[in-house]
Parts: structure tokens; sequence; C-alpha cells
């Protein structure tokens, strides 16, 4: 396995952790700008110090990518790389609309702009393994995953991107690069407000954006 973790605070950390105990062969790459957190993992991993979107932007120009990205800064890091590479659109954070807010599972507004989103209203196990018919600590059965649910708030004047992130082993999920770049190029042909999210089964995290196309220069249209 390739993987990519994108900060390394307590959940990158143990995403690391995990990642070496159960394939100790991996090829890790863990970012983070803070050299302290990075250091247990010298010689294990392969650790950049810097910014992880800075990263990422820098390294997925070009191919190879890593088989999966794990997002673990404290940031929406989906968000946040596509406001650095898109194309064509001028973008821009806007609050999510309480009448989105409304329906979704125990939401908390972060600091950025963003929605935070669980089915759970309590604290979940770190090894929790996601089974799809119900939920490991309650034993309910699971009525549909979040990332359903968010891609279902989808409208025509408000379109509903949504990265699905998936298990790789209890407690630590991911996504491979294609899914950022295809959540580029759907944004890239938007044209007004829409809902940006990632999410798992149970956890998710949601923002809302305005874009606005940006008509080429003179010489643009030249080249």
């Amino acid at each position: 396995m390739n993987a990519w973790v994108i900060g390394c605070g307590k959940f990158g950390s143990k995403a690391v952790a995990r990642l070496l105990r159960e394939i100790p062969d991996a090829s890790i790459t863990v970012a983070d700008p803070d050299p302290d957190k990075l250091s247990p993992w010298d010689g294990r991993a392969e650790t950049v110090i810097g910014d992880g979107i800075r990263f990422m932007t820098r390294h997925l120009k070009t191919r190879p990518w890593p088989e999966w990205i794990i997002p673990a800064a404290s940031i929406h890091v989906a968000h946040r790389w596509v406001l650095e590479n898109a194309s064509g659109v001028r973008l821009e954070t806007i609050p999510v609309p309480e009448s989105f807010v409304l329906g979704l599972p125990n939401p908390l507004r972060g600091k950025e702009g963003e929605v935070f989103l669980s089915f759970a209203d309590f604290l979940c196990p770190e090894d929790c393994p996601e089974p799809a018919d119900r939920c490991t600590v309650t034993g309910r059965p699971r009525k549909e995953n979040l990332y359903t649910l968010l891609e279902n708030l989808n409208q025509p004047d408000w379109p509903s991107i949504v990265i699905r992130s998936h298990l790789l082993f209890p407690g630590v999920g991911g996504y491979p690069p294609r899914a950022l770049y295809e959540m580029k190029n759907r944004i890239e042909n938007i044209e007004g407000a829409f809902l940006l999210s990632t999410a798992c089964r149970c956890h998710g995290v949601l923002h809302a954006l305005k874009a606005v196309r940006i008509a080429l220069s003179e010489s643009e249209l030249q080249v």
C-alpha cells in the first residue's frame, strides 16, 4: 500500500501506527508543519515538514499518485485543496444554509464555515469497523449511510458533491486521489452555489461554496 497521511496530530499518528502494524511494508508519507509530531515516525515513514495541502498540490500534479489519501488534518482537506487548485472559477466559501443543516444528524458549526456531522451523539470507539448493517455501539440497524444522505441533498440550484471516505482499517479512512480530481472537474462546471462534503458511513464534514466563472483573458484566448 502507498498512502499519504495529511496531518499528524492524534488521528494522523494513529493512522500511521495502524498502517505500519497492519502492513509493515507499506509506503507511507505523512505531512505536518510541526516537526515534533513527525519525529516519532522518522525512519518508519517518509516525513514532510510543511503544509499538507501544499504538499498535495505540488505532488498530485504528476503521477504516480498514492493509492490513498488519509485526511487527518484539523481542516476539511478536500475543501482546502479545491480552493487552491480549481481553475476557470473563483470559489468563495459561504455559510451552509440552515435549511440544509436542519435535516442533518447532530450538526455542529465550525470556525471556518464547515458543519461537522455524525449519526452518533456519543464518543465512537477508535477501532470501529464501520459495519454496513448496524451501529457498533448501540446495535441498532443502520437506516442509511451519511454519504448517501448528503448526496441526496442535491438540488438543481444547489448541487451536492460528496467525497466518500472508505474504511481502510478500523478507525482509518481515506479516498483515492482520483476522487479529488472528479470533484474538481464537477466544480469547474458549476455556476453558483453548491455543497461539498467528505463523509463515511457515520461521520462527515460539509461546506457550502459559490463558484463564479472567470473570463479568459485575451492572451489566453490566443493560445
